[in-house]
């Protein structure tokens, strides 16, 4: 009973173990393939996930790179992008430029 206990233990510490490893890609990103999301108001950018999802390439008004500080939360070069599952939102120097941001179609 007890050795069925520790199997079943490790066996979840495991799974959890895996789960971490690998952070979940935000939402509508593709690995190395840019896709456009389309936001509020009209606006629009393109954006991709590094493998690993530790970082995200945007371009709008040129390009740049986001290092993943949190779960779906990137910041570099005075950019931020929040993302979540349904959707993004882009802040530069801290004043919200894009909103409800959801890939286009």
């Amino acid at each position: 009973m007890k050795s069925s206990v520790v199997v079943l233990s490790v066996l979840g510490l495991l799974a959890l173990a895996g789960c971490a490893s690998s952070p979940p890609l935000p939402a509508g990103m593709k690995i190395d393939q840019f896709v456009t999301f389309q936001c509020e108001g009209g606006k629009r950018f393109a954006a991709r996930v590094a493998e690993g999802a530790q970082s995200v390439r945007v371009r709008y008004e040129g390009g740049f790179e986001l290092d993943r500080k949190d779960a779906g939360v990137y910041e570099g070069e005075g950019f931020r992008l929040v993302t979540d599952a349904t959707s993004a939102n882009l802040f530069h120097n801290g004043k919200q430029t894009h909103k409800g941001c959801t890939p286009a179609a």
